[in-house]
């Protein structure tokens, strides 16, 4: 059997979305193991009783480094290039959807991770606001070419990787960088993630690859989504072959938003719940409307708490 899994990161916020997203997995792409690295402790019974997936959290990663220091907004997915299950794998993010046979993008033969192919050209401004600041970068890795790589970097959101590619004191120094320089690297690891993907590339430690297999729901209208990936009383119908990973890196695929086109993400949470607890109908969207409730009120009281730590700082400061 080959030595492969799919590999879901995950935080209590959006973990409807990851019951999801392993919905849309079996979908797809049948019996593939799957394993969630989760930031937080609350149960993940439902996930592995139905699905049997493998998890990964504070007390299971075994390597004291990572168990201190990578879990976290923009941290926790690092944790596969060390403790994934499976030699080879697919990271994705919890907001996302399977939509056909996305393994076809699997080449670990030629490659060792494999990343999304960006469909758009990248302006210094762009790499700057999502990526790093270039400046920064040029002053602190001056052997690093980052403008050769400029309409390559991508949304980190999915990626297929091989285990151990990266030594963990390479890791410890990016974080380490990190935290004395924060804003250089943007949004989490993407920008830190993309720098060392490159930078091994260019040294010739790793074998870059990249394929078209990621939308970023936030680039396309809501009508031309609806026309791509039409989802039906029988289920999700997948056009002109279609293979790719649908990721919802903006406004969340909440069951009743306006904001942004929920369908597919909306019809594998009600085929979690109707496998789980066996609800259809109102049923089950009452229930899945409950979810979304309890996951914005977990954003909202979070929001509140960094409010009122920063202001909590500032009165000791102004002391």
């Amino acid at each position: 059997m080959e030595d492969f899994g799919i590999i879901i990161a995950c935080c209590y916020q959006d973990y409807l979305f990851a019951k999801g997203c392993c919905a849309s997995i079996k979908h797809f792409l049948g019996d593939v193991p799957i394993g969630l690295i989760v930031d937080g402790t609350f149960s993940l019974s439902s996930l592995e009783k139905e699905y049997g997936v493998r998890v990964l959290n504070h007390d299971t990663v075994t390597n004291e480094f990572l168990r201190k220091r990578s879990f976290g907004w923009g941290k926790t997915k690092m944790i596969a290039f060390w403790e994934s299950p499976w030699k080879h794998f697919l990271v994705l993010d919890a907001d996302t959807n399977v939509w056909g046979n996305v393994l076809r993008h699997k080449n670990f033969n030629d490659f060792d991770v494999i990343i999304d192919r960006p469909c758009y050209g990248h302006s210094d401004e762009f790499v700057s606001e999502f990526f790093f600041e270039v400046s920064e970068i040029e002053k602190h890795f001056p052997d690093f070419n980052w403008k050769a790589h400029q309409n390559d970097y991508f949304c980190t959101g999915t990626f297929f990787g091989t285990r151990d590619i990266f030594s963990l004191d390479e890791y410890s120094k990016i974080l380490d960088f990190t935290e004395k320089n924060p804003g250089i690297f943007k949004y989490g690891e993407m920008g830190f993630l993309n720098f060392m993907l490159f930078r091994a590339a260019d040294e010739g430690r790793i074998r870059l690859g990249q394929a078209n297999m990621q939308l970023i729901v936030p680039d396309f209208e809501q009508e031309e989504l609806k026309k791509r990936f039409p989802v039906k009383e029988t289920g999700p119908v997948v056009q002109d072959d279609e293979a790719i990973v649908i990721h919802w890196c903006g406004p969340k695929p909440m069951l009743s938003t306006s904001k942004a086109y929920s369908d597919p993400m909306s019809f594998c949470r009600r085929q979690f719940i109707q496998r789980e607890r066996g609800y259809t109908g109102a049923t089950a969207d009452f229930w899945l409307k409950v979810e979304d409730y309890l996951s914005l009120l977990n954003v909202y009281k979070n929001k509140a708490v960094r409010r009122l730590s920063k202001y909590s700082k500032k009165l000791i400061f102004s002391k």
